[in-house]
């Protein structure tokens, strides 16, 4: 009895850190990459370099994503003309069909990029939504796992403005 109550404790405190929001603080150069946009236009990271980037990986079919995208579209809007750039990228395997159907329902209108295994490994991608912010010196300053206080988001854009 002890050790099936001691499995379900851990089981629960595992699933509880899996599901709730973290960001760490880096000073780690963020990986360059080049991924196609919808379009099939090639987007390089290093494009952006001297402007703050807020990367957003991210899934059609990852509830907690569906979540952050309005308030990502809206740190889009409010900051774009301040110098923020807004990177999706995209992990679903399909073809682009049930992506570009996504973009217009949820009105996104920042760059969505089609992600790779490589570039989601080189950015430690292991749950989505992942985001990072990548500074104007092209260095990783915060990297979230998860999303949930799109203030605290929103507070870090602006010290990196």
């Amino acid at each position: 009895m002890f050790i099936k109550k001691t499995v379900l404790l851990l089981f629960v405190i595992a699933l509880f850190f899996g599901c709730t929001n973290r960001s760490e603080r880096t000073a780690n150069a963020a990986s360059d990459f080049i991924l196609q946009d919808m379009d099939g236009r090639k987007v390089n990271l290093a494009d952006f370099k001297g402007k703050p980037v807020l990367i957003d990986f991210w899934a059609t079919w990852c509830p907690p994503c569906r979540e952050a995208i309005p308030a990502i579209e809206k740190l889009h809007k409010t900051y774009s003309s301040k110098g923020l750039v807004v990177l999706g990228i995209s992990l679903d395997q399909g073809g682009w069909d049930d992506v570009k159907s996504f973009i217009a329902e949820y009105g996104i209108t920042y760059p969505v990029l089609k992600g790779t295994e490589e570039v989601a490994a080189q950015y430690k991608v292991r749950t989505i939504p992942t985001l990072i912010i990548v500074d104007k010196e092209g260095k990783i300053y915060k990297r979230y796992l998860g999303f949930g206080d799109d203030q605290q988001l929103e507070r870090d854009i602006k010290s990196v403005l």
